[in-house]
Order: C-alpha cells, then structure tokens, then sequence
C-alpha cells in the first residue's frame, strides 16, 4: 500500500509538472504571437488592401419575446409574427488605406419585405472583422481579445495539438479566462502558423446570457506571409435567461433552429446567424477609395439589384428552397402589414418628426411655456421626399396665450447638388427671441419634448425676418451654412440703444453670416437617403463670423462678430465619462444689446430658493440670473464628469455627475445701452454642483452653488436647486 501512494504521489507530481511546462509553453507561444502581432495584422504591414464580401443575417423565433417599452408594436416584431423570420443579405468592398483608415462601400443591399433596406442595421459592428485588434466587438458591446496586450494577465493558454491549415504547420492552443465569471472574456481556440505566428483560425465562445459562438477562417498569401480572413460566422443563442438585443427600433430575444451542419454547438435554440465570405484580395495597389471621411458608403445602384445578381453571390448551397421561399415571401406580408411606414416613423420620432404622408409634422413646435407668451401652441413642418427629393417647404405658426399674437415662419428649399447636398433656402420669418441668445448656424438641431431654459427666460425682442441661405457639406465632416438676411426688431421691454447721438427702440439689422462645423474623428455614413453620423468621436468644432452692413436695405448699423465653440469628451470602458466644452464670442462696432452675448443664465429672479426651484437646463449656469451678465466678449469654460451609473435595480439607475463652470467677459461703451442694468464679467464667474439624474421617468435632482468674485453676501442667494430631465429616445 505504501509502494502504490508513493506511485501515485510521483505520478501526480510528473503530471503537475507536464502542466506547468504546457503552461509555461502555451504562454511563451502568446508572447511570441503578441510580439508578431505588426508583422501579422494587414493593416500594419500593408499600405493598403481590398477585397469583395457577401453577408447575410437571419433571425427567427418567438415574435412576444420582443421586449422594452415603447417596442411592442415595431416593424420587427410584426415581422416576426406573421413570418417567423428575419433576412438581411449585402454585398460589399471592404477597403484599407493607412492614410484614410478603413471603409465598406455596399454594392448591393437586400432586405426582402422593404421597398428599401433600413440603413441604420448597417451601422452595427455584429462581429469584428480584424481579431489583432485588442477589443473584439460583438453587436458593438466590446470584449478583451486573447490578442490584446493585456491577455497573458487575463486568459489561462493551453497547447493542444498540432496539425495542417492550407498545408502549413500549425499549433492549436485553447484559452480560458483567469476569472470564471469575467463577463468581457471568452473561452475558445487560436490556431498558430508555426512559422509566421500569424493566426491561420480563431473559435471565441461564450456563455453568459447569449450564448455567442463567433469563428474566423483563414487563407495564406504567400507574398505577403499573411492570412487574410476568408470568412466569418457568428451565432448567437440564448442560455438560461433572456438578454434583449437592439436592432434598428425593436429589441429582440428570440430563437432559431440552425441549418448549417458545420458546428454542432450552433444548433436547436440559435436565434441569430451571421455569414459572411470574403474573396478577391487586393493588396499594396493602387485602390480607388472614394469619397473621404465616410465608413460606410451605400451606393445608390446597390438597391436595386436584381434576383440573379443574389444568386451569383450566394452560392449553391447556402440555403434551402424552404428557406428561400420564406425569406422571399416577406415582401408581400411585410408591405401587407405596413411595416414600412411604422419604420420611417420610428426614425424621423427620433429626429423630432412625425410623418404624415408627404408632410413631415415638426414635433418641437407642439407645446412650450414662456414667459412672455404663457402657453405657446404652434403646429410646424416640412415636405419630404414623398414629394420630391430636391424641393421642400418648411414653416411653422404659433400662438402665444398671453400676448394673443400669432408668429410665423415659411420657408422654401432647392437642391442644387445631391453628393454635397447643397440646399439653397429662402425664407420670411415674424417671432419673438431671447436677448443677447447667440447661436451657430450649424448647431445640430435638437429634439426634446420641451427646452428647460425657456420657461425661465424673462427678455425677449420682437423680430420680422427675411433671409436666404446656402447650407453645403463640403465633406462628410465638415457642415456649413452662408445666410444673408435682414431683421427689423422692435422691443418688448424699454430698452434703448444709443450708439451715437440717435436714439433706437427700433431699428433694423443687415447681416451675412458664414458659420462651419467640423467633426474630424466622428463616423458617417452615407446612403440614398444622403448622410448619417454613426458614431460621435470628439472633438467637434464649430466657429461663425457675422457681420452686419449699414445701409444695406435700410440697414442702421456696422459691426463684426466672430465665435468659436470646441467640444471634448473622454469616454471609459466602466461608462464613467468626462466632457468639455470651451466657447467664446467676440463683437466690435455698433453691436445693440438684443445681439450682444450673456453666458445662458438660467436663475429666475425671485427672492426665495423654492421660488427658483424649476429645470436645470443643459449647459447654463443656474446660479445666475437672467439679465444680470451682458458682454461684448466672452468665455465659457465647463467641465462635467459622469461617474459610473448606480445599478440600485433593475429599473432605477440614476446617474451621478459633477460640474464646474467658469465665465469671463468684458463690455466697452456701457453707456450706449439704456434702461438697463450692465454688469460685466472681468473677475471671473464660478459655479460648481452636481445633478444626481434619471431617478424617475428621466427626471432628476441637481444643486449648484456660485462662488468667487460675484459670490453674494447671502449664502441662498447663491445657491441653485432645480429638477433635471434627459429623456433618451
């Protein structure tokens, strides 16, 4: 008995042993693929490369799994209902250039029950098509690769075997995480070329609440000593809970019987299957990229390819005639169903938009309080592509329920080139506005249910307007606007101006105005439909120069404005970010106050915190108050941390962040506004607090406090306590 525990004591020793030194092997193997990951990746040894793909997406299964309010009705999940399935296919040239980066022109789109495809799927990253990139991306949610230089410290390496890919000697080596519930790791394989270290095929699985198997192929060009990725495949199923998945308007969490036999893993309760074949390599030649700044390029042919062109593309085998037959059938139940439009409503709802046959209904116009006007009930709009694509109307009417005056604006565009999309707009407009409110031309137009700031704000100007106006994209990020216009304004308080020895309480304005904005790291795409910014990359900057002409039809006074806004923001894997904003004006001349600068107060002027309790608005300083600050140069700096949200459950999660700001301005010839009080901003003015957000329906809780050279002698004077609402659409 003694004789066999020593046996097995030696045997369990020499077998610790020979995992030890597999251990020690697998990960010197890793250290050496890692150290040869430049010499592997084409997108570091080749200038540049293209070759020609086909994908194709099916989903299938339970079309009440669909989940999320606000989804229950989508175009999907009625889809679903009446089909039981899901089809998308494309085809497309992928192209690299070290200079431009990387870029997918779609050659053909196919999305059967669509009259065109819904473009924004093409906007998801479903699968990563570089594995030596460090994060491996699924459905955009990234995950750390086994290749990334941090894996020695988060994946356990096993050598498994050797065998041949393509003839060429290969190591199998398999991988786990070091922590069993990691939930951004996989487990899978790596086949190694013994040679290059070059990946000659990748396996990543995972089982969490999807169950993702995701599988990269390879083939070796012997020029270059690379493997190219021939082709990819990624299956998704769900495991022992459910986890929505978002596309395009509808979450979905719903399953499918898989036919493919290669991959016995992938089969019974999969609901989502992607494939796609890469062939026609080109590399280091001299490739046509196309326009630049775009990631995504839908040709505008790519619509309207015809069956045989599919057929070519997709191959003998790739479906069955059942399958076939019901993925074609969806163009009948789909148009049946009307899904369509419920699709175009959903994507212009979440630009502000209702559509109503060739009408566009503006939402933002609806209902807002001020005030001036109280209650301001307006109905807006603009004609869309139903009626043409190259002409449009746009206006809108309101009425204020305290000054019974209706307000107006009508407007008419032409465009003049659809690939810069170039639209030349006349326009004639009768409002009200805030005082000294400058804004950019080509501010982003934004939709909310309703403007924090404007049912505090207490000045106004009364203004007629006519205008004309040339907005162009020069490049996908690059957006400018040139307007010539002229105003007649009259007051709404009795302010005067006097700049020499006249007195103004009304006078009319000349200006011409060039504004730009510049979104150098962010992504677009373009389509038929023209252009989209897929991903937001910072930072962005915008700047306008304004000058105004005397005489000009009538016009009383010369001057010059010049303004420039930067954007900064620093995004985290634990969703913890930090944003900046820098913004500045500058005015010389005979500038009236109504179109001078303040730094968007936001404090109504009453005596008593509770009765300035209202809604903190987006970027103001809510400690000060309207009409307090005026100048004719300023600055505005703000910092805003977000800290990582508080899951407290599963329906709460409220937000945490910090903010300071700061503003300095200076105003020369004070005298020449009347009836006014003038305070300028030369020492500095500080505020800084916190919003505690989405604690309910999207609203929340801030406090802010102001301190510094305009700190007031009583402490509530200072101090700011308002509700906060961001609504995400």
């Amino acid at each position: 008995m003694k004789l066999f525990f020593c046996i097995l004591l030696a045997f369990s020793s020499a077998f610790a042993a020979a995992q030890q030194k597999s251990t020690r092997e697998a990960q010197f193997l890793i250290e050496k693929v890692l150290l040869s990951t430049k010499n592997n990746d084409p997108t570091h040894q080749l200038n540049s490369f293209k070759y020609d793909a086909y994908e194709n997406l099916k989903i299938s299964g339970d079309p009440e799994a669909l989940t999320g309010p606000g989804y229950k009705k989508t175009e999907l999940r009625k889809t679903l209902k009446k089909t039981g399935v899901f089809f998308a296919e494309k085809t497309s040239q992928h192209i690299y250039d070290e200079t431009e980066g990387y870029k997918e022109i779609i050659t053909g789109a196919n999305m059967p029950g669509f009259d065109e495809p819904v473009y924004p799927i093409y906007n998801i990253d479903f699968q990563s098509e570089n594995i030596y990139n460090d994060a491996y991306i699924i459905f955009d949610q990234e995950y750390l690769s086994p290749l990334s230089e941090k894996s020695i410290s988060l994946y356990n390496f096993k050598i498994e075997n050797d065998s041949l890919i393509m003839g060429r000697p290969v190591t199998k080596i398999s991988f786990t995480p070091q922590e069993v519930k990691a939930p951004q790791l996989f487990s899978g394989h790596l086949y190694i070329d013994k040679q290059t270290y070059g990946v000659a095929k990748a396996v990543f699985e995972k089982t969490a609440d999807l169950n993702i198997n995701a599988f990269h192929e390879f083939i070796y060009d012997s020029t270059y000593s690379l493997w190219f990725n021939s082709s990819r495949k990624l299956y998704v199923r769900k495991e022992k809970t459910r986890k929505a998945l978002e596309l395009f308007g509808a979450r979905l969490d719903v399953g499918i019987k898989s036919s493919t036999k290669e991959d016995e893993t992938a089969s019974e309760d999969l609901y989502l299957i992607i494939e796609a074949v890469n062939s026609n390599f080109k590399t280091n030649r001299d490739i046509e990229y196309g326009t630049r700044g775009l990631k995504v390029e839908v040709q505008d042919s790519a619509i309207n390819q015809q069956e045989q062109y599919w057929k070519k593309h997709r191959g003998e085998d790739a479906f069955s005639t059942a399958e076939l037959a019901q993925f074609m059938d969806l163009d009948s139940i789909v148009d049946a169903s009307k899904i369509t439009r419920k699709l175009e409503t959903i994507d212009k709802f979440k630009a502000g938009y209702f559509p109503v046959s060739f009408v566009d209904i503006d939402l933002k116009y609806l209902v807002k309080f001020n005030e001036y006007e109280a209650f301001r009930i307006g109905m807006g709009g603009q004609t869309n592509e139903k009626l043409s694509k190259n002409f449009r109307i746009n206006g809108y009417l309101a009425y204020g329920t305290k000054d019974a005056v209706y307000k107006h604006k009508i407007g008419v565009g032409y465009r003049i080139n659809k690939e810069k999309d170039t639209w030349l707009n006349i326009y004639k407009q009768d409002d009200i506005t805030e005082f000294a409110a400058e804004s950019f031309l080509t501010d982003a137009r934004v939709y909310s249910l309703f403007e924090p700031r404007l049912i505090n704000i207490p000045t106004f100007y009364l203004f007629k307007q006519y205008g004309i106006s040339l907005q162009q994209r020069l490049f996908p990020s690059l957006i400018s606007e040139v307007s010539l216009s002229r105003k007649r304004i009259n007051q709404t308080t009795n302010y005067q101006f006097i700049p020499d020895d006249q007195v103004f309480t009304q006078y009319v304005l000349a200006e011409v105005s060039l504004g730009a904005r510049w979104s150098p790291v962010s992504k677009f795409m373009r389509t038929p439909r023209g252009y989209q910014e897929i991903s937001r990359g910072y930072p962005i900057l915008s700047g306008q120069i304004t000058q105004g002409i005397k005489g000009f039809t009538e016009s009383n006074f010369n001057y010059f404005k010049i303004s420039g806004k930067a954007q900064y923001s620093i995004k985290r894997p634990d969703k913890s970010r930090t944003e900046f904003l820098l913004e500045g004006h500058y005015s010389v001349g005979e500038v009236p106050l109504t179109h001078l600068f303040h730094a968007y107060p936001n404090a109504p002027n009453k005596d008593e915190i509770l009765q300035r309790f209202s809604v903190a608005g987006t970027g103001s300083f809510e400690t000060m108050y309207f009409n307090e600050f005026f100048s004719d140069k300023i600055t505005i700096g703000q910092i805003k941390h977000h800290l990582v949200p508080f899951h407290i459950f599963s329906f709460l999660k409220p937000e945490m962040v910090l903010i300071s700001k700061v503003a300095w301005g200076d105003l020369d010839n004070a005298q020449r506004h009347q009836n006014v009080t003038v305070n300028t901003l030369e020492k500095g003015y500080f505020e800084s607090g916190f919003e505690l957000n989405k604690l309910l329906f999207g609203f929340g809780l801030s406090a802010s406090y102001r301190y510094g050279a305009y700190h007031l002698p009583n402490f509530a004077d200072n101090l700011a306590l308002k509700f906060t609402f961001y609504l995400e659409l």
